[in-house]
């Protein structure tokens, strides 16, 4: 499900609340085939224990920190998997009968991921504690924290995915970093991190500064450069070294990046430490 269309939903959809129940099922009991309610969705919390959702044949695992919207009148299966009885919040909402077309994701079922989040926590709490309070302002401030839970919950899901994505990037560095000496292209790290190639490049360059080429060819100069300047190996095999199986190419590679050839380099560097050392 592409996050994107699941936030201009929430955002755009003309949303009108209409309750919120808890429930709960015993602990380790398969529950008989359910649906969910008609003629409204639901956005699943769990607020006690783990359990086995499965809707219209798809199975999630609800716990905390995972959502689950469910469309109306679909079928459904609760199947706890712990010891603990498990007990959830579900806000009911509805769309005009026109928008329902306008907006699919109202009649599907997807899951969406918030971490650990106290406020959103705080926010279901009181929506659950004030619902039941009667009275038509009552209802007016449960709407109000209904729509703020909704932004939150949409906050909370792009927080973990950006934290996800700095995670993923680290990794990513520390797989170059002790690669770097293969015949390893940008292509090779979006196949093992089994990402396309372009959002790859996006993430890596909007948390960098640079392209995966750019970092792999910057790190493999570096490296080119110390053994140059450390070791008596021939510039073939420093070439091979760090991951470049053109010697010719390497030296263009070296000189765009220092304005040096490797010999001149390896040159002027032993000619600094030839006037240090007087």
């Amino acid at each position: 499900m592409n996050m994107s269309q699941i936030i201009d939903f929430y955002t755009l959809a003309p949303i009108t609340f209409v309750d919120v129940i808890t429930n709960k099922f015993l602990a380790k009991k398969s529950e008989k085939k359910l649906k969910t309610t008609s003629n409204v969705c639901g956005l699943i919390f769990p607020l006690i224990g783990t359990a086995n959702f499965i809707i219209g044949g798809e199975k999630y695992e609800l716990e905390k920190g995972h959502i689950i919207h469910a469309g109306p009148n679909l079928d459904l299966q609760v199947n706890v998997t712990n010891n603990m009885v498990f007990e959830y919040a579900v806000i009911h909402f509805t769309l005009p009968k026109e928008e329902m077309t306008n907006f699919p994701l109202y009649n599907s079922h997807f899951t969406i991921k918030v971490g650990d989040n106290i406020k959103l926590d705080g926010m279901l709490n009181q929506l659950i504690q004030n619902f039941v309070i009667p009275g038509g302002l009552s209802f007016l401030q449960s709407k109000v924290i209904c729509l703020s839970i909704l932004e939150e919950m949409l906050l909370s899901h792009k927080r973990l995915m950006r934290k996800a994505e700095k995670e993923n990037i680290s990794a990513i560095i520390d797989y170059i970093q002790q690669n770097y000496n293969k015949q390893l292209t940008a292509i090779d790290v979006a196949n093992y991190f089994n990402i396309e190639r372009r959002k790859l490049t996006y993430l890596f360059e909007k948390q960098m500064g640079m392209t995966p080429n750019e970092y792999l060819t910057n790190l493999r100069i570096q490296k080119s450069g110390l053994l140059l300047r450390t070791s008596n190996l021939s510039i073939a095999e420093i070439a091979e070294r760090v991951g470049y199986s053109d010697y010719f190419y390497f030296s263009r590679m070296f000189k765009k990046m220092t304005s040096f050839s490797p010999s001149d380099f390896r040159k002027h560097m032993k000619d600094e430490n030839n006037e240090a050392s007087y």
